[in-house]
């Protein structure tokens, strides 16, 4: 029998390495706005939340950081979306888990249209029962918010029986907000520190293939 009867997967760090791309277009904000580079740790933490989020801890004002996700959205759809590839054995993966039974969706708080868009890219539409992404407004900013829409979406009436797939203190904290399990992604854009401190009871794979025995 297997664990889980629906898996939830993060896009960024998770299923696609997507790090250069990100930080192409958060490079571009700060080129564009004449504003200094932050440096590369701060950079890095520009992986995985909101990116008005981000800009507003940068200092960005309301009105500023706004203006930094138009930015943003333009130079992530004409360069950084291409910018995204599988990570090593994802694709087998996600095939194995459909071929077992298990539903699977996707609970990202990246920009849904740019989410959706991904998955086409990277070929792996028709393995996802629902994407679940970020609104441009306040209505689905956070993980929770996310994670508990993509539930929702795909008709779980019970949350012991899923789990949340991702690489980031800001995964782990949703999964514990919305009551699913979690399993942490090491080879991701994360630490297992920051993890644990917001889901304790997180179990943790270094490689893709790793995630199959936690779930069936």
């Amino acid at each position: 029998m297997k664990k889980y009867d629906i898996a939830l997967f993060d896009l960024d760090g998770t299923l696609s390495e997507s790090g250069e791309g990100i930080l192409y277009c958060v490079r571009k904000i700060f080129e564009e706005t004449g504003r200094p580079l932050p440096d590369e740790k701060t950079l890095g933490t520009f992986i995985g939340p909101p990116m008005y989020d981000s800009l507003r801890r940068c200092g960005f004002s309301h009105e500023d950081a706004e203006a930094g996700v138009v930015i943003y959205k333009r130079n992530f759809l004409e360069n950084g979306i291409f910018k995204n590839k599988l990570y090593p054995g994802m694709m087998e993966l996600l095939v194995d888990l459909k071929e077992n039974g298990v539903t699977i969706g996707v609970a990202t708080t990246k920009y849904y249209p740019f989410a959706e868009r991904i998955i086409g890219m990277l070929g792996t539409s028709e393995l996802f029962d629902f994407v679940g992404g970020a609104t441009s407004g306040t209505e689905r900013r956070t993980k929770a918010k996310v994670i508990d829409y993509t539930l929702e979406n795909l008709g779980c009436t019970d949350r012991s029986r899923a789990v949340m797939i991702g690489d980031t203190k800001y995964d782990a904290e949703g999964a514990a907000l919305t009551g699913v399990d979690f399993i942490g992604c090491l080879y991701g854009y994360g630490t297992r520190s920051e993890m644990e401190n917001f889901c304790p009871g997180a179990v943790f794979v270094e490689s893709v293939p790793e995630i199959r025995k936690l779930i069936l």
